[in-house]
């Protein structure tokens, strides 16, 4: 009866093993299923978290794009503005020019006319024969 004993219960005890061990497997199996699984949630997320770090950069980037941009068109309608300026200014400072030489034209002929109206023929019979005995004094004698 012993030896009977020793070998259901070697043989029980084999079978229990191997069930025993089958089912470690089958829960060490599952266990390791579940433990990829999560690291490979664990990877994504923390793909996802890089990624999201990157997107913030990229929008800041895109951001300090946009103002270069906005401060680029700012600089050149401030030049076209300054370039617009210069023209209408230049245009006036010409305008005043041409008013003033027109005038100072127009007062010159006036005084010539004028001048030349208010000599007389005896003021110029007088002066020209001024001009003659002053020509004759400087000539040398002969």
């Amino acid at each position: 009866k012993q030896w009977y004993q020793r070998r259901v219960a070697i043989t029980a005890g084999d079978g229990l093993d191997k069930y025993t061990a089958s089912i470690e497997t089958t829960m060490s199996e599952g266990k390791q299923v579940q433990i990829a699984a999560y690291e490979e949630a664990i990877a994504e997320e923390k793909a996802a978290i890089e990624s999201l770090q990157l997107a913030g950069d990229i929008f800041h980037i895109k951001r300090e794009l946009v103002q270069i941009e906005i401060e680029a068109e700012y600089r050149r309608r401030i030049k076209t503005v300054h370039t617009e300026v210069k023209k209408r200014l230049d245009y006036q400072v010409e305008l005043e020019n041409t008013k003033k030489a027109f005038i100072r034209n127009h007062i010159v002929a006036w005084l010539e006319k004028e001048v030349i109206a208010s000599i007389s023929a005896e003021q110029e019979e007088a002066n020209i024969n001024q001009c003659i005995a002053s020509l004759s004094l400087l000539a040398p004698s002969q």
